[in-house]
């Protein structure tokens, strides 16, 4: 896969039509011809998409390696009073989290401010939904938040953050703990890889061929003037974001990275480094420059009438970028080429976006606008570097999105995520709680989460955002000895622009000990009461995919709700 990919109408490439047909037809299961001519149809009325001056970024926050979450959303209380806590207390045993869980640590985010203290207790929720028509697991009372996410659950309390509870694949209703062993369920269902792919395709059921993602960027692609691709992912490949026309662009946290030996960027080769080649036919537009140029009959400057210097570093820059801009015979030598054509392409879009927040400090050393709403969440001493790869991942899409105009773009999907969750030995905090075990992976989410809220709110952009959580799986409610196993339904959170904060939707587990919805034995692996399907489809509405498109992205919701339309999933009002 060509990860510098941007948007193009290459016809020698599968396009957006292409998908539908596909993904209509075969790829997806879909044979009737009623499906097919229905879904054809959808090709006019994307095409019609695109008026409008409105932008929208979705955020996927991946937790890799299967969020034991929960210890994130758990019953609080006490046994006397919250069936709920006592079959969490009875199944947990040495992961419980109890009010007196961490009183060695009491925080607060630097310079001692006390409007974000990380409690040492449990921070309650004030949630609106969680008895809603008896739908929640018998005895729920009081729930609450791991002491690590209090700013998460600052943002939930504020009416900006909720939850969906019990979430996991699914190929189809109707398991349960009697029927496990002979009901169709996701293939490979505790394995990392597979529900990592599951997740990210939401059909369980059929090969992998594409992400939700890249369906809903193949769909909505030409809602965007820009040439950079509507999806770009900040933590390398992943399944999300695959299409079959739109391909994501991959970058790192460090922004882009410029062809060596012309400059930084390209100042010492160009006159005007702010200007990008024109490397693709059409019209050569105000703020490209034309590599082919013809060279001045001045003698002493034969570059003049080029944006190239007149130096050694000019020269070979225009060699370069004429081999680039020319049209190749060879379909083997025009593939070859796209790499570096299209990775220059994009790093000039890309650094005119980020230089929106780019600054010199004191020091003389880059840095960005956004610091400080970063910096204010993770205090010196805290973790080292002060500031972890996640929160700068979360930076980078704040920065883009801060530069969305030099992009041009009207939608955006970005990929971000967080590794470490995969705690089968080591869930209980070390030495370092702060920084080690769950505790410290779930500090560093909620700091960062929060951080990168601040941000997109001082822009005056957090209603154009919305953030929603992953993960391969929940972990057994049952610890092994200091730690937790392959499980299945678990919680995600979802926050920002059009979020109806203070939810717990869905449906909390039972977690009644060796029965209730526990798969298969006594570990405590929740059957999902919630799948991914409607999850994501209520995403992928509040994003602007129209309600009869729906299916074009995700072919099982028919399964699990009426009339395919996520809208009418039980208690899954979580979008204004």
């Amino acid at each position: 896969m060509n990860i510098f990919l941007r948007k193009s109408e290459d016809r020698s490439k599968p396009n957006r039509r292409d998908f539908l047909v596909q993904s209509t037809c075969a790829g997806m299961g879909i044979t009737s011809m009623v499906n097919t001519l229905s879904h054809l149809s959808l090709i006019g009325n994307a095409a019609a998409q695109g008026s409008g001056e409105d932008y929208k970024a979705l955020v996927c926050l991946f937790l890799n390696g299967g969020n034991d979450s929960s210890n994130l959303l758990l019953p609080s209380g006490t046994p006397a009073t919250s069936t709920a806590r006592t079959q969490y207390e009875t199944a947990r045993t040495i992961l419980t989290l109890a009010d007196s869980s961490f009183d060695n640590i009491n925080y607060d985010r630097g310079n001692n401010q006390a409007d974000l203290t990380l409690s040492s207790r449990l921070t309650p929720l004030n949630a609106n939904y969680m008895h809603q028509a008896g739908y929640c697991g018998t005895g729920v009372g009081s729930m609450a938040l791991s002491a690590a996410a209090a700013p998460l659950a600052s943002m939930f309390n504020s009416g900006e953050l909720s939850f969906v509870s019990n979430i996991g694949t699914l190929t189809q209703p109707g398991i349960t703990r009697g029927n496990f062993n002979t009901f169709p369920k996701p293939p490979q269902l505790f394995s990392h890889s597979d529900q990592q792919t599951q997740w990210q395709s939401s059909i369980p059921d059929k090969p992998f061929t594409s992400g939700w993602g890249g369906r809903i960027a193949d769909l909505l692609g030409p809602q965007n003037a820009g040439d950079l691709s509507l999806s770009v992912s900040i933590a390398g490949v992943n399944s999300l974001q695959i299409g079959v026309n739109v391909q994501p662009y991959i970058m790192s946290t460090n922004g882009v990275a410029s062809y060596s030996g012309f400059g930084s960027p390209y100042n010492s080769s160009l006159r005007n480094a702010a200007l990008a080649p024109h490397l693709n036919s059409g019209p050569l537009s105000g703020n490209r420059y034309d590599p082919l140029a013809n060279l001045a009959s001045n003698p002493n400057d034969l570059l003049q009438s080029t944006n190239y210097q007149n130096n050694n570093a000019g020269w070979r820059l225009r060699a370069l970028e004429q081999v680039l801009a020319m049209n190749h015979a060879s379909l083997f030598d025009t593939n070859y080429v796209d790499v570096p054509k299209n990775a220059r392409f994009t790093e000039s879009l890309v650094g005119s976006a980020l230089a929106a927040t780019a600054t010199t400090n004191t020091a003389g050393q880059a840095a960005t606008t956004l610091d400080s709403h970063f910096d204010l969440h993770f205090p010196n001493g805290l973790f080292n570097p002060r500031l972890t790869d996640f929160s700068n991942q979360l930076k980078m899409v704040a920065r883009l999105i801060a530069g969305r105009t030099a992009l041009a773009n009207r939608r955006q999907i970005f990929f971000v995520q967080l590794g470490g969750w995969d705690t089968h030995t080591s869930q209980i905090p070390g030495a370092s709680p702060l920084i080690n075990g769950h505790y410290g992976l779930v500090n560093n989410l909620a700091r960062s989460v929060n951080a990168f809220a601040d941000a997109m709110k001082a822009l005056g952009l957090w209603d154009k955002v919305m953030l929603f959580t992953a993960s391969d799986f929940n972990r057994t409610l049952v610890p092994n000895t200091s730690g937790s196993d392959h499980g299945w339904g678990g919680h995600a959170f979802i926050c920002g622009g059009g979020v109806k904060g203070r939810q717990i939707c869905g449906k909390f587990p039972d977690l009644t000990f060796n029965g209730g919805i526990d798969a298969s034995g006594n570990r405590g692996r929740f059957i999902p009461t919630t799948p991914v399907d409607v999850y994501a489809g209520r995403i992928a509405q509040w994003f602007g995919v129209p309600n009869d498109q729906i299916a074009a992205i995700f072919p099982n919701l028919s399964r699990f709700v009426p009339g395919g339309n996520p809208a009418n999933a039980v208690n899954m009002d979580f979008l204004l």
